[in-house]
């Protein structure tokens, strides 16, 4: 049972559930608009996502992971360094539109870490900017490259596509952040920390109802479309408002970090069912 469990949290540490997450919704983006690909721009997303997650996690090492992951630092040491590899080799069959489209999303990743700014602030600690910059990063890699990658143009479903993952991506992030209230400096300005739980919960709910609401006025919208929406909502509230301060160790790390893989799953059974 030891082993089971510390090969699932070598799965959890190293990134590879948050990589399937970013994969997932890139999927989901080219299901959505019937792009017709080879999985290279799948592949290249996924290792980019290893390597950008275990560089912002692990490359100052914070007091909240240095116990847990110590013994475990040299196999995710070398998965990353497997991962940066693989991504030059995908990333080599891309095209270069594709590179650029994705290289603001790469400076924010590096900016979101390095310290840049005066008293060695980086992103990440600017107050209550956090969750938003995510939220712009996971939505310009899932949604606006791989439309650009199957050179598609910036149509009303894809403004309205964009703006639906970009609300999605911040309230699957509200739990982290309510996870994070022990852990988190006052000066951030989380969002629970400015508004409470409660609130924060209430916030989330309302930025779900508009991302449902905007399912409506795109101009090509089948059933599938809006039954795999309404089911991901209803999932996403109920993992919002089963968020606490206090929660099992996996509530965040693996289900909550599942919801995109859910929402890719649901639609797949959706359009195998009423496609």
């Amino acid at each position: 049972m030891k082993v089971v469990k510390s090969i699932f949290n070598f799965y959890l540490n190293s990134s590879i559930h948050v990589a399937l997450a970013v994969a997932a919704l890139v999927k989901l983006t080219f299901l959505k608009f019937e792009i017709l690909e080879d999985n290279k721009y799948i592949y290249f997303s996924f290792f980019s996502a290893i390597v950008a997650y275990n560089f912002v996690k692990y490359a100052n090492i914070s007091k909240l992971y240095h116990k847990q992951l110590t013994k475990s630092m040299t196999s995710i040491k070398i998965l990353t360094g497997i991962s940066v590899v693989l991504l030059m080799y995908f990333g080599s069959q891309l095209s270069r539109d594709t590179l650029l489209c994705m290289l603001p999303f790469g400076l924010l990743t590096i900016l979101y870490t390095v310290p840049i700014f005066p008293n060695k602030k980086n992103l990440r600690s600017v107050a209550g900017i956090k969750i938003f910059i995510i939220g712009v990063t996971w939505t310009g890699i899932t949604v606006l490259t791989p439309i650009l990658y199957a050179e598609g143009t910036l149509l009303i479903d894809v403004i309205i596509e964009v703006t639906q993952r970009f609300l999605f991506i911040v309230v699957i992030m509200l739990p982290f952040e309510i996870r994070d209230l022990q852990y988190d400096r006052k000066e951030l300005e989380t969002i629970p920390q400015k508004i409470g739980i409660t609130r924060t919960k209430v916030f989330g709910s309302i930025l779900l109802v508009i991302f449902l609401l905007l399912t409506a006025f795109k101009n090509e919208l089948f059933s599938t479309e809006i039954l795999s929406s309404v089911a991901i909502t209803i999932i996403s509230l109920l993992f919002l408002w089963g968020t606490d301060k206090k929660q099992s160790e996996y509530f965040c790390s693996f289900w909550v970090e599942s919801i995109p893989i859910m929402w890719l799953f649901i639609l797949v059974l959706m359009q195998s069912l009423f496609g």
